[in-house]
Formats: C-alpha cells, sequence, structure tokens
C-alpha cells in the first residue's frame, strides 16, 4: 500500500439484526461456532439482519479531509465507529496507519460530580494521553473550553453548552493522524462553532487525515475536499465535495413527495383555459431539471371560447415552503396582447436561470385586463430542480434562494467606486 495512504477500506460490510433477542441468539451461536473451529458465516444475511454497511471501498491519504453525508440510518456513524475500532467488519478489510481520535460523542467519559480539572485528566486518559501530555496542553485545553470560575466546579452544574465545549477542548488537543469528527458542530453556540471550524482547519497544515460527518452541508463544504454520499450503507457518489452535495441534493429533492401539499388550487371562469405548461431548455426540449445560469423558457399554451380582449399572463416563482421570490407578468412588462381568440402560445424567457441550487415551485395564470377575473388561474401546480451550475461561467453562489446580478468593486483608496451608466 502507498506509504502515504492511512486509511483503506476494501469492501467492507456491517450487518446488524432488527431484532433484539434474535441478536442475542445469534451471538451466543457464533460465539458457539468460533469456540469449536467453525466459521459464524458472517458474510450472510440471516433473519431480520441487514446490511448497515455494504461493500464500501475507498482510501484516504494524509491530511486529506473526507466529508461522509446521506440521510439518518444509512451507516455513516457505523462506518466511523469500525475504523475506531468498536465494531469489526463482517466481510473486508479495514486497514489504519496512525492514531485514531473520535469526536463523536464529545465529553462521554466525563464523571459529574468530578471538577472539570479533574475529568480533563481522567477523559484525556481515556483518550489515550499520557499525563505528561495533559500537563503540557493544560492551559490551551482550559483557553480553549472558556468555561471561566467553573473550572474547579463539578461538571454536574455546567450548562450543555459548557459541557460540549470543555469535551471538545479535551478531544482536540489528543494529537490524532485521523480524527474522526460526528456531528460535534451542530451542538454549542454560534462563537464556539465558529471556533471548532477554525481549529479543524488548521489541522489540516498538521497533516491530520479527517473524516467528517454532518447534516450541514456547508459545514461539510468548507471543511473537506471530498466527499462520499452514502444510502442505504451503499456508497452512492463519491469525488469533488461540491459535486457530490449537488447529487444528495438533488436526490432529496427527488424523493420528496408533494403529493399531499393542500396549496395547489385552480380556478377561473376558462374563457381563455391554459391547455399545457412547458419547461424547455434552449433547444426547446421540455425537462423538470436545469443547470442554474442554463437559459430557461416557460411556454404556456391556450385556448380561448369567446373573443377576449387585453389578457394578462402571469407566472409565480415559489420556494418549497411557499415564499414568493418572483411575479412576474405581462402588464408590468409592457407586453400588449390586444386581443385573444382561439388557440395561442406564449413563452417567459430567461437567458440565465438566477435560481441556486432547490425545488421551485411555479403558479400560471391569466387574468382580464384589470386583474380582478380570473379565466384561468394554476396555483402552484408545477415545479423544477435547479441543479449547480455557473452564472455567465464565473459566478457560483451558494447561499439565498436567486442570483441578484451586480458588481464588486474593490479601490485601494477611500474613494467612491466609479458606476458606468448607459
Amino acid at each position: 500500500m502507498d506509504k502515504d495512504i492511512v486509511l483503506k477500506f476494501e469492501n467492507v460490510s456491517k450487518k446488524y439484526c432488527k431484532s433484539l433477542k434474535r441478536s442475542m441468539i445469534y451471538g451466543m451461536m457464533d460465539i458457539g461456532r468460533n469456540m469449536i473451529g467453525l466459521s459464524s458465516h458472517s458474510d450472510r444475511l440471516r433473519k431480520h439482519e441487514f446490511w448497515a454497511v455494504n461493500d464500501v471501498s475507498f482510501e484516504m491519504k494524509r491530511g486529506e479531509a473526507l466529508g461522509l453525508i446521506g440521510p439518518n440510518g444509512c451507516g455513516k456513524t457505523t462506518l466511523l465507529k469500525m475504523i475506531n475500532g468498536i465494531f469489526w467488519p463482517d466481510k473486508g478489510k479495514i486497514t489504519v496507519k496512525g492514531k485514531v481520535g473520535a469526536l463523536i460523542a464529545v465529553g462521554a467519559g466525563f464523571h459529574p460530580l468530578l471538577t472539570g480539572r479533574e475529568n480533563i485528566y481522567m477523559n484525556g486518559a481515556i483518550l489515550g494521553m499520557s499525563k505528561r501530555d495533559i500537563d503540557e496542553k493544560f492551559d490551551s485545553i482550559v483557553d480553549f473550553a472558556d468555561i471561566g470560575d467553573f473550572l474547579d466546579a463539578p461538571v454536574k452544574h455546567y450548562s450543555s453548552g459548557m459541557f460540549v465545549r470543555l469535551g471538545f477542548a479535551v478531544a482536540i488537543h489528543c494529537d490524532p493522524d485521523i480524527l474522526l469528527v460526528d456531528e460535534v458542530l451542530a451542538v454549542g453556540d454560534i462563537s464556539f462553532q465558529a471556533k471548532c471550524t477554525a481549529k479543524l482547519k488548521e489541522l489540516d497544515k498538521q497533516g491530520v487525515t479527517k473524516i467528517f460527518v454532518s447534516h450541514n452541508l456547508n459545514s461539510v463544504l468548507i471543511l473537506c475536499n471530498k466527499s462520499i454520499y452514502l444510502s442505504n450503507g451503499k456508497i452512492q457518489h463519491y469525488g469533488q465535495t461540491i459535486d457530490i452535495i449537488n447529487e444528495y441534493k438533488k436526490d432529496v429533492m427527488l424523493q420528496k413527495d408533494d403529493s399531499n401539499r393542500n396549496d395547489q388550487i385552480r380556478y377561473g371562469t376558462k374563457d381563455i383555459e391554459i391547455t399545457k405548461v412547458s419547461f424547455l431548455d434552449k433547444t426547446y426540449k421540455p425537462k423538470s431539471m436545469f443547470r442554474r445560469g442554463e437559459p430557461f423558457l416557460i411556454k404556456m399554451e391556450y385556448i380561448t371560447r369567446k373573443l377576449i380582449t387585453n389578457p394578462e399572463f402571469v407566472i409565480g416563482f415559489y420556494t418549497e415552503d411557499g415564499l414568493l421570490i418572483s411575479k412576474p407578468n405581462t402588464r408590468d412588462h409592457n407586453i400588449s396582447i390586444d386581443t385573444a381568440q382561439g388557440e395561442g402560445q406564449i413563452t417567459y424567457f430567461m437567458e440565465s436561470l438566477p435560481f441556486n441550487v432547490g425545488k421551485y415551485l411555479v403558479t400560471v395564470a391569466v387574468w382580464d385586463s384589470l386583474g380582478q377575473v380570473a379565466y384561468d388561474h394554476h396555483e402552484k401546480l408545477y415545479e423544477f430542480i435547479v441543479e449547480d451550475g455557473l452564472i455567465d461561467n464565473k459566478i457560483h453562489e451558494r447561499f439565498g434562494y436567486l442570483y441578484i446580478p451586480a458588481q464588486w468593486v474593490v479601490n485601494n483608496a477611500l474613494e467612491h467606486p466609479k458606476c458606468n451608466r448607459d
């Protein structure tokens, strides 16, 4: 194996049993078979068993940071526990080089009746630190934990935030070669989370290999250059973090069941009826998934029951939670439709789709010229998904719902930026 590779998974699988009683029976059977030299057939599933991790293979080099993302129950924590030696795989091989540190349950092993000072020494010993190591790092641990005058108070009197700060401070100073982090940054206040993130970034310079598990995808993006997307115990995607996060988001959006939404309404006189709504790309090909920054068209086909003068067509864009983002209409855009009769169509065109990654709901409607009579109103009956992409081949916004065209002007001198005016 390459000397720079510190962690390697080779077709690793781990199974659990859904029934506690049957699990105990299986355990006794396996022990008995092993005692007489027979195989326990750990590579096979028995009744009520399932693969929590199934045929996982990957490797990590020294100093790399790997994110693990996926839904609850997909096998992320089980994978970490196998690396940490808590569980052994039922199939496959795990190779680990160096000392493993785990930030999985910060403060695990703290005694509530002992003081913070005493628990630093006890917890440090549990994590493999010698008394000399703890003595040398004691002041740094206390400074990082920032628990003030409570250092010599029993930890049972600590707030949950103080407890977590002290646990993280001890664990982060154990100098591991491989650090396992499981949802640690989901606890504590905002300032502490920022301090933890900065500390984890510092470990990159020290060559520490990190595996980071979190449902906070922005933290994964900041801390990890590569990521694995797990689902049902299997690797679905493995690669650059931004690409893996986008695949995960896309799957989540596709799997979400919107059939029970109660905000889907259609009403109107049907003097003009919208017969078809299509989302199109620049080649006029219908689809429901677009990349941010690409051309985007909405085509409405309609039929009129009688001659209609000055109808107003409306499109509403909403977030998945129903928040209105934009509601363009032909009247506000100075598009005049003198008369509508028979069959027709109208297209709304965006040269560059400005919405960030997510699922969006769409309302389409046609009203009379005064906005008083609805001929045909389709409230949030349509949806499309936006994947990651670049605006103008360079802009990559991660936050909010949409990109607002603007410019950044950086001046070395204290002067007002000059704006070009047409």
